[in-house]
């Protein structure tokens, strides 16, 4: 990944003794790598089960809608112990409650190897998203108590630019796998878990050696640079204003938020819905002959996605905006949605579903910032947890509802809920602008 830059200031600060673009590069090379292989590992376990659906629905007797529900059920538990699982990270520190999720969900995905019933597999992916829950915004947070406001956006960019970079190694990896591996008298599929859940716990573990707390506690800066880092960031508020009872009255109180989180559980129905299920749209549109195919196909829209939400980013950190970030992209997201109930070919068919996948993707770090800067110091741990949480509820309902629709995007049921859907987001951006346009309308 790119190192940080930014053109606004350059040299040291008023007193000489630190280098603030050379701190800031140091920081950054030492937590944002890292922390990217974290959520990569997160997204591969976390839908490995569509890529293991292309022969394990056949040899556990699983239909569609079944499959939608065991994708789904991962996240009734994550968001049961989304919030909870924040707070605690506040209180135990971020070293100890990060390694203790991704070695707990890393066993757990182990386990589902050896499943032999469904009812045992949909029990596993429930205590998966037990287990996961807290993962993401504790990240998000911990990522503030390293990075000032004018660094945060870009340090999120890198950081969410993970979610499809795992879907572009996911798809060749676990293609490879199924095509391959079918060892000691295990079907390709169970080592899929096995062989994608053991890196869980790798770098969970890696967690305790390499990562710090807070700046005051990184060994490898200097005394005056850990002085000077921790100064300027929110990380003693976040700790010493963050109420042990969850607040969910002022959160749900505080201006704009209920927005935030209408828009996080439409993009989180869309976007998740479709990291379980275009495995199988791929597969079965005829696009592909092969699984092999089916893994450079559905790696495209992801790769794509990787450039375009890094530079968006950037531009919205460059410029300082956040409201327009998220208000174009989630528009662009929704036009391609409604087009998809327009008539068209697989091939178009197709294109429109990758550009609106790009699209809502474009506008992950600056909503993630956005909600980060209406919440108080004090609030974030909570809320940004809440947000993610909604998000999640939208997780479990999208690969339901395709599953009961089909699980085919040309289906008359996904065909409407892709129509309501890009409604339903598209008015969610006009609403994020709204005083904005006002004011452009009257000419103020």
């Amino acid at each position: 990944m790119p190192a940080i830059s930014d053109d606004r200031y350059k040299g040291t600060n008023p007193d000489g003794d630190i280098d603030e673009i050379a701190l800031d590069r140091k920081v950054w090379w030492h937590i944002i790598p890292f922390v990217v292989i974290l959520l990569v590992i997160c997204i591969l376990d976390r839908v490995n089960i569509g890529y293991a659906a292309l022969t394990m629905n056949a040899d556990l007797g699983i239909d569609p809608a079944f499959f939608g529900f065991l994708s789904g059920i991962f996240f009734i538990s994550y968001v049961i112990f989304e919030v909870p699982s924040n707070q605690f990270l506040v209180r135990t520190g971020a070293r100890i409650w990060l390694f203790r999720i991704m070695v707990s969900w890393g066993i757990i995905t182990i386990l589902i190897a050896f499943v032999q019933t469904p009812a045992e597999l949909a029990i596993l992916r429930f205590l998966l998203g037990a287990a996961e829950a807290g993962f993401t915004p504790g990240i998000l947070l911990y990522l503030t108590f390293w990075f000032r406001k004018n660094r945060i956006s870009q340090a999120l960019s890198v950081f969410f630019v993970a979610i499809p970079l795992a879907m572009v190694i996911a798809s060749p990896v676990s293609t490879f796998i199924l095509s391959h591996a079918a060892w000691s008298g295990l079907a390709a599929w169970r080592w899929l878990f096995v062989l994608e859940g053991v890196p869980a716990i790798i770098f969970g573990a890696l967690i305790l050696v390499y990562l710090q707390d807070s700046p005051k506690d990184a060994a490898w800066l200097r005394g005056p640079e850990r002085a000077w880092l921790a100064s300027r960031l929110d990380e003693a508020r976040v700790q010493d204003e963050t109420p042990r009872a969850i607040p969910l009255r002022q959160i749900i109180t505080t201006p704009g938020i209920l927005l935030l989180c209408t828009t996080s559980f439409l993009v989180g129905l869309f976007l998740t819905s479709l990291l379980f299920w275009i495995p199988q749209i791929a597969n079965s549109s005829g696009l592909s002959g092969s699984l092999m195919e089916t893994g450079i196909l559905v790696m495209l829209p992801y790769a794509f996605s990787v450039v375009v939400m890094y530079l968006w980013a950037r531009h919205s950190d460059r410029i300082s905006e956040r409201r327009w970030h998220v208000a174009v992209p989630l528009a662009v997201a929704a036009i391609f949605l409604v087009l998809l109930s327009v008539p068209h070919t697989v091939v178009t068919g197709f294109i429109l579903l990758s550009g609106a996948i790009a699209a809502s993707y474009a506008a992950y770090a600056p909503f993630f910032v956005l909600v980060m800067e209406t919440l108080s110091p004090g609030l974030r741990a909570s809320g940004v947890a809440l947000v993610n949480a909604i998000a999640s509820i939208g997780s479990f309902a999208g690969p339901v509802l395709i599953g009961l629709a089909g699980g085919n995007i040309s289906s008359p049921g996904t065909v409407v809920l892709f129509l309501f859907l890009g409604i339903a987001i598209i008015s969610c951006a006009v609403l994020l602008v709204r005083k904005e346009l006002a004011a452009r309308v009257s000419g103020g």
